[in-house]
């Protein structure tokens, strides 16, 4: 009699268990799919904001190349265009410096999604 009354209970264990993990990974997939849209967002942003400001300073380069040439045409053209390269390769250098330094310190994807997944694990275990 120990056996009906037992295996009901057993069986609304397991269900109640089934639905736990089905909520519990349900929470964790919208969490990781709102990280992956802030991310999105983030990078979209972030190569706009690009684009635009090396366009203006593409233009601005250009008029101060053309305004250093003109003021030093008379002797020193040769001079003033040099001048302008190794400024110009130095600037180039430096960004592409920064942004290596950005994507080496910037977090890993889905930080806090594998951080609520680690925390689940260890807590199925106790």
């Amino acid at each position: 009699m120990t056996d009906d009354t037992s295996s009901p209970k057993l069986l609304d264990s397991l269900r109640t268990l089934g639905s736990s993990v089905a909520a519990m990974v349900q929470t964790r997939l919208e969490l990781a799919s709102v990280e992956l849209s802030e991310e999105k967002s983030r990078l979209l942003r972030m190569a706009l904001l690009a684009l635009v400001g090396l366009v203006f300073f593409g233009l601005a380069l250009f008029a101060l190349t053309g305004l250093v040439v003109l003021l030093f045409w008379d002797n020193y053209r040769v001079q003033a265009l040099g001048a302008v390269i190794v400024v110009y390769l130095l600037l180039g250098g430096g960004c592409l410096l920064a942004a290596r330094n950005i994507v080496r310190h910037s977090p890993p994807m889905f930080e806090a999604t594998l951080a609520e997944i680690d925390k689940d694990r260890e807590s199925l275990r106790q």
